[in-house]
């Protein structure tokens, strides 16, 4: 994977682009639908109770994140300015609380398997937390295993 990137400040850019501005972009519908889906099918047996303020509470998390890696992390490890090591390995930390909300909204949508009597908003939104799990482990994964080890972390 390393290959695929000229130097550090291209996978940088690349997450910021690819990750970070797509998660800002999905995650605010994923509310939306869970918030219309939780509403309307209120007195369904497999409603994903709780899965809108799961979602609300991701997109806190993960903006706070993501901000201290634009605007902090990031910018000191591309030029390379010094030991980052607390740095990234509070990344991690929090990496594994991102990691922690995911199993929670997997255990909510029994997998992202909307059941068979599902509305179109029912399966986008479960199709739509299916991409958003898959894209936000693919970004922990480069940085965790891609862009910081190559600054020691």
């Amino acid at each position: 994977m390393v290959q695929e990137f000229e130097d550090a400040g291209a996978l940088i850019a690349h997450i910021v682009t690819r990750y970070h501005a797509v998660h800002r972009q999905e995650v605010p519908e994923l509310i939306r639908l869970a918030r219309l889906v939780e509403g309307t099918h209120a007195d369904h047996s497999e409603v994903p109770r709780g899965l809108a303020d799961l979602l609300c509470r991701v997109q806190w998390e993960m903006e706070a994140h993501m901000q201290k890696e634009e605007e902090g992390l990031f910018p000191m490890l591309h030029p390379h300015q010094g030991d980052m090591g607390m740095a990234m390995e509070l990344m991690r930390d929090e990496h594994d609380d991102h990691a922690a909300r995911l199993d929670q909204m997997a255990a909510l949508t029994r997998g992202h398997q909307p059941p068979e009597d599902a509305c179109g908003a029912w399966r986008a939104l479960y199709a739509g937390t299916a991409k958003f799990a898959e894209d936000l482990r693919e970004h922990i994964r480069l940085e965790n295993d891609v862009l910081f080890p190559g600054f020691g972390g």
